[in-house]
């Protein structure tokens, strides 16, 4: 249930004529993209509490929970209610609640992943975008934009993200070809000092008993 290495995905309103009003709604996506990059791009470390909603119309279910990610350029470390996901940027620790286990792999995302290291800059390669709206919400502003994979076979068609009048991210909604709807939104934000050893697998991190299988 829980999208860990498609964490944070994009867009449906692409805009395909060569209208003056089109040009320049993408031209205000990309100054705001780049903004959001750049803001992100001069922190060394942060951390974030997040509250993500899942909904499948399909089934009529919905699920909520809680989770935290630390990022440090290409690490990362997302804690989840029932798994937690480890990278240095090279290798890929997952633990499993449930089970009780620690499997290894070597970190290898696909292009069209959105991992929690790339979320502010996934717009640059592999997706189209276009800028829907400035957003009042209680008070305050938002930017709205809209990200669309280019590569139609991606599990996720559109991400919509919510970024502020300071170009933070604020949230963002993931759109499943399934019809499941994935609303992430961000309750805490913090920068952070942080070592290289949080980034790695530590056995006094997980419970006594946990076991280690090494998918290399």
């Amino acid at each position: 249930m829980y999208k860990t290495l498609s964490f944070l995905m994009v867009a449906l309103f692409w805009i395909t004529t060569n209208s003056p009003s089109a040009v320049a709604q993408d031209a205000k996506a990309k100054q705001v993209l780049d903004a959001v990059k750049a803001k992100y791009k001069v922190i060394a470390a942060f951390e974030t509490t997040f509250i993500c909603n899942m909904s499948s119309p399909s089934t009529g279910t919905s699920d909520t929970y809680e989770g935290k990610l630390a990022v440090k350029g290409n690490a990362f470390r997302l804690k989840l209610p029932k798994q937690e996901v480890i990278t240095d940027g090279v290798t890929q620790w997952t633990y499993s609640k449930d089970a009780n286990e620690i499997t290894i792999n070597n970190y290898a995302p696909d292009p069209d992943d959105i991992t929690p290291n790339k979320i502010y800059e996934l717009y640059e390669a592999n997706y189209e975008y276009s800028y829907i709206e400035l957003k009042s919400e209680q008070g305050k502003n938002y930017h709205i934009i809209d990200l669309k994979p280019k590569n139609k076979n991606a599990q996720f068609f559109k991400v919509r993200m919510k970024i502020t009048e300071k170009y933070g991210i604020k949230g963002w909604e993931l759109f499943e070809r399934n019809s499941n709807r994935y609303l992430y939104h961000i309750k805490k934000f913090a920068e952070v000092t942080v070592g290289a050893p949080y980034f790695k697998y530590q056995k006094a991190d997980f419970p006594a008993g946990h076991t280690v299988e090494d998918l290399r």
